[in-house]
């Protein structure tokens, strides 16, 4: 999945970052702020683009445990984010690799006449692939599966299903 990035320049020094998670009515600080190496992006014609999953990396976080810092490193970074329901909403109920992982949860909340809430999640690992169990509700549209699990490979692939316990009896 390709995200953008937000271009600042400091010092003189050009950096490029992403922002997670917010809650409204709480300003516009989010609860994580992805700082990118330049050289895990690309620029386009529309700007800097950095393409999930991040791999050969690895990811610092700093003391405020707000700001996380990628750099290049050994293990993979990947962007899971479920949309819930009309007024609903979504939930991460399991992650699961087969090497040990550090997983940063984000939740965007909206708060008006359509209140919902959303989680995403950044899960650092060694694994080539990231099993997510997760839910959602509110008012669905007919392509919307209340449930499921998604798979998330290192190569940008990515695969859906309703209910992975049915391939033990196929």
């Amino acid at each position: 999945m390709k995200k953008q990035v937000v271009e600042t320049v400091f010092d003189g020094k050009q950096l490029f970052y992403i922002n997670f998670g917010y809650k409204f009515g709480q300003g516009t600080e989010p609860q994580f702020r992805l700082w990118i190496d330049k050289s895990f992006l690309t620029q386009e014609d529309n700007g800097w683009f950095v393409e999930f999953p991040i791999r050969n990396c690895d990811v610092m976080q700093m003391d405020n445990e707000k700001d996380l810092v990628v750099k290049p490193g050994d293990l993979n970074l990947f962007y899971f984010y479920i949309v819930p329901g009309y007024k609903g909403e979504s939930v991460i109920d399991i992650i699961d690799t087969d090497q040990p992982y550090q997983s940063f949860v984000f939740i965007n909340e909206d708060v008006d006449d359509t209140t919902t809430s959303s989680k995403g999640a950044l899960i650092l690992t060694r694994s080539n692939k990231v099993k997510i169990r997760w839910h959602r509700n509110g008012k669905l549209y007919d392509d919307q599966l209340p449930e499921g699990v998604t798979i998330l490979y290192s190569d940008c692939r990515r695969e859906t299903i309703p209910n992975d316990k049915v391939i033990e009896y196929l």
